[in-house]
């Protein structure tokens, strides 16, 4: 036997095996392994137990000894008659003798008692060919009650057998529409498997991308930790801040509100951090001047001018004022060039989604910054002192080793209590030592 016959025979082995799994078993006996010398003796004693004496028959019949055992066999039979398997062992039996016929009759029993006794079908078939036709519809209703392929490819064999052999005969036309409804069936069953076929490749590339995914984001949280950048910040405080006047004699109002000069505060910085897998830890110092061009007043130290006339009375001149005016003059209103800002501030953040190119993070932060109001050469007001911490969140994507960055940051506490909007880019790189 070649390899190719050896895969064969255990392909249609495996094939049986399975097909045997979806028709119920009929009830069985089991040998206890004992030889025919070994229970002869004890014959009399079990004449009316079916299972013993189906025991001592067939280690008869494995002994060539085939009349013992069809007596014995025959007694199993009478004991108990409606049990299909004695029948079908009294079939293998007579086959074994040589008398088709005989064992012909007592598969016929076996199948009158249990029609879905699939071994009995198939060795009943080799000896009355029109059975086939049995056989084949038999395995075709089974294959469309369960949509099982594998009985649709046992059903067409003993179906066209049938045919081939018995054109006109009793059950051709029902051979035929079942040869119909397999074909339906098997056409059927290509289209799903075409259709769980791309599903299954679908599945493969979606999990080959996830893999990639998962290499990407490892390599990323893993290499070049190191990260770099620039950022431009829109800060917004929740409460209004008060430049205070150094020398308040010289103003009209000794305090000045911020959000009058700079309603928001723009700045620009420089980053520096660091990544470990997901935790990103960054540091910034960033400046803004923010353009204001408005005036403050300070105290007029010649509030008022005067238009004088003259007249004679008498001999006496007398001087008369005629009219008076607030002073204009320059130095008693100060422009508000801008108002100055520096900061340094720290953040730790965790980047909870990577999905190449996107990376979604949540994190805190905490800073110092001081306000200057610029209305040089006066520089009439003190500065303002800001520190806080709070929380934020925010997007990247991520091109290479490059990040472009969208953020909303929150001071929840502190003087610095307020929100800021992140524009960024960084650049991730290793250690340059």
């Amino acid at each position: 036997m070649n390899i190719r016959q050896a895969l064969y025979f255990l392909s249609m082995a495996f094939l049986l095996v399975i097909t045997a799994g979806a028709f119920p078993a009929p009830e069985e006996y089991h040998r206890s392994g004992e030889s025919h010398a070994s229970l002869a003796p004890r014959a009399d004693s079990n004449k009316d137990n079916p299972e013993w004496q189906f025991d001592l028959g067939w280690a008869y019949y494995e002994a060539g000894r085939y009349d013992d055992a069809l007596r014995h066999l025959h007694r199993s039979r009478e004991l108990k008659p409606n049990m299909a398997f004695i029948n079908a062992k009294l079939g293998d039996v007579f086959l074994a003798m040589g008398e088709r016929d005989s064992a012909a009759h007592y598969y016929e029993a076996a199948l009158n008692i249990h029609y879905e006794y699939i071994e009995v079908w198939e060795k009943l078939v080799e000896l009355a060919p029109a059975y086939h036709a049995n056989l084949g519809l038999l395995y075709a209703d089974k294959a469309e009650q369960t949509d099982d392929m594998i009985m649709a490819r046992k059903a067409r064999p003993h179906l066209d057998r049938y045919l081939s052999m018995f054109p006109q005969g009793e059950f051709a036309d029902r051979c035929k529409a079942a040869n119909a409804r397999l074909a339906l069936l098997e056409r059927q069953a290509a289209s799903r498997e075409s259709l769980h076929s791309d599903i299954r490749t679908q599945q493969a590339e979606e999990a080959r991308r996830r893999a990639e995914l998962r290499q990407e984001m490892e390599a990323f949280r893993t290499t070049k930790p190191f990260v770099a950048g620039i950022g431009f910040y829109t800060v917004s405080l929740s409460e209004d801040k008060e430049f205070v006047a150094t020398f308040p004699d010289s103003v009209i109002d000794d305090t000045l509100s911020m959000k009058y000069y700079a309603a928001t505060l723009n700045e620009i910085g420089v980053n520096l951090g660091y990544v470990h897998k997901t935790i990103f830890l960054r540091g910034s110092i960033r400046f803004g001047s923010n353009r204001s061009a408005r005036n403050y007043f300070l105290k007029d130290p010649i509030p008022y001018t005067y238009e004088y006339d003259t007249t004679w009375v008498g001999d006496s001149m007398v001087v008369v004022v005629v009219d008076s005016a607030l002073s204009t003059k320059d130095d008693v209103r100060p422009t508000v060039n801008s108002v100055d800002t520096w900061r340094i501030s720290a953040a730790i953040d965790y980047n909870f989604l990577f999905h190449d190119p996107v990376l979604l993070f949540i994190g805190a932060q905490a800073g110092y910054a001081q306000a200057t109001l610029n209305d040089s050469p006066y520089n009439n007001f003190e500065k303002i002192t800001m520190v806080g911490a709070g929380v934020g969140g925010g997007i990247m994507l991520r091109f290479s080793d490059f990040l472009f960055e969208f953020a909303y940051r929150r001071d929840i506490t502190g003087s610095s209590a307020g929100g800021t909007i992140v524009l960024g880019a960084l650049y991730k790189f290793n250690a340059p030592f």
